[in-house]
């Protein structure tokens, strides 16, 4: 079951929507820099994403402690 790109950017729909939120709210709100919360909004969507994405080893993440 390979995803490409487009499916896991799909399913990370709540990433996208939290990052675009609390960015409004730090520039809006907090009168943050623009390119510093930007660049960390999408810092984090990214790792996100590199976190659903599949693995190819065939190993499966631990998940749990």
């Amino acid at each position: 079951m390979l995803d490409t790109l487009l499916e896991v950017l799909k399913k990370q729909k709540m990433a996208w929507s939290w990052a675009v939120i609390v960015g409004l709210f730090l520039i809006v709100a907090g009168h943050a820099p623009v390119l510093p919360v930007f660049a960390g909004c999408l810092l984090a969507v990214g790792i996100s994403v590199l976190r659903a994405w599949p693995h190819r080893m065939g190993k499966s993440p631990i998940r749990g402690a």
